[in-house]
């Protein structure tokens, strides 16, 4: 002990425990992986602008009724669909074919029902345009239809 009542050196699992925790927290920044209590701090590292954009799936049965279609929930691992979509927007149509049978497949799991398309949405709003509290809904239109034959553009 020094004479001010502090130790002399330091716990000998200290120094790797900081090191293996600045590590962790580096990684999860740059490979934007989030396991909890760590954060890549996507919250606050964005650029939100006042148009906001998000896509909204429906599933269609054979009768023709639609219903939503929760793609989000899956338990097949469809989670970060607005990723997804901005994929499918972007790539050819053999991925958006390969998406399209893979969504209507896990229908059944998801919804309970059994589909034969799955028609995306895209929903736009404004912040800036408030109802009391809460942003405007903004508007909505229909950009695909998904078969299981592939995709084509709403029309």
């Amino acid at each position: 002990m020094s004479t001010r009542g502090e130790p002399d050196t330091v716990p000998r699992l200290a120094r790797p425990f900081v090191a293996l925790l600045i590590g962790a927290l580096l990684a999860s920044a740059i490979f934007a992986w989030e396991p909890w209590p760590l954060t890549s701090f996507r919250l606050f590292s964005h650029v939100r602008s006042d148009s906001q954009t998000s896509w909204r799936a429906t599933l269609v049965d054979a009768a023709g009724a639609e219903a939503p279609y929760a793609l989000g929930s899956s338990a097949r691992g469809f989670r970060n669909f607005g990723f997804r979509m901005a994929e499918f927007a972007a790539t050819g149509q053999g991925r958006r074919a390969e998406l399209c049978r893979a969504w209507i497949d896990a229908a059944p799991d998801v919804a309970r029902r059994r589909a034969v398309e799955v028609r995306l949405y895209r929903r736009s709003w404004l912040l800036s345009e408030r109802e009391h509290d809460r942003a405007a809904p903004g508007g909505e239109e229909r950009v695909y239809d998904c078969t299981r034959a592939g995709a084509r553009v709403a029309g």
